[in-house]
């Protein structure tokens, strides 16, 4: 069976805060002022919803969305895995935190974090906006120095960094490659409580691929055993 583990883009969902916001209008309506069809302009910040932070989100000599492989977007399942670390608003996930899966990190290309923090996306949307958990700075570090196959991370809270603090900067700084010739990418507001406790067969992330954009939102597919 298969699972989405993107949520849809719903211009009534919270950003990062201080944002560009998402809006949607029609442009014609089916059966109003002679227009035989739907159609609407979408105003969507690329930092809005479940999406991707390639390297040229902070990284200046980094690639930009469209100039990744696909070898980035998608993922079989032994080069998957998923590790349950329960965090709580603001806490951060520090390298200890990883270091009990180490060798397994080692051997694959899309490491999922689940901390249970997406609860709280529609139960409590400004609590998850503004309180969420983050990848410490040192964290990031330890990653792209440690995980030479790892090439992405996937979060199921708003961002790498939380706006509870001021280390976003430097742990996307880290993750994306700014000090090091390895990166991570990362998928950032993305849901993993529909894969409960099943097997992950495959996992394919759909990017909306812009030219002359750093970074941009996904549909997430995964392939689950029944």
């Amino acid at each position: 069976m298969f699972v989405f583990l993107s949520y849809p883009l719903n211009p009534a969902d919270l950003g990062w805060p201080g944002g560009p916001e998402f809006k949607t209008e029609p442009t014609a309506i089916c059966g109003v002022n002679g227009n035989a069809y739907n159609t609407s302009l979408v105003h969507l910040p690329n930092h809005f919803g479940t999406h991707f932070d390639a390297p040229k989100h902070f990284n200046n000599n980094g690639p930009s969305m469209v100039e990744l492989p696909i070898d980035y977007f998608v993922y079989k399942q032994s080069e998957i895995l998923l590790v349950n670390i329960p965090k709580g608003p603001k806490e951060g996930i520090a390298a200890e935190d990883l270091k009990p899966y180490e060798d397994q990190i080692k051997r694959v290309k899309l490491l999922l974090i689940r901390t249970g923090f997406d609860k709280y996306k529609f139960a409590e949307p400004a609590l998850y906006v503004n309180e969420g958990p983050y990848l410490h700075p040192d964290c990031c570090k330890y990653m792209v120095e440690t995980f030479d196959k790892l090439l992405c991370v996937g979060l199921d809270f708003l961002s790498v960094g939380t706006p509870a603090n001021d280390l976003a900067a430097a742990s996307h700084q880290w993750l994306l490659g700014v000090h090091t010739k390895k990166f991570i990418t990362a998928i950032e507001d993305m849901p993993m409580s529909p894969l409960d406790n099943k097997k992950i067969i495959s996992v394919t992330l759909g990017p909306l691929r812009i030219e002359g954009i750093d970074s941009a939102q996904l549909s997430i597919m995964a392939e689950v055993a029944e």
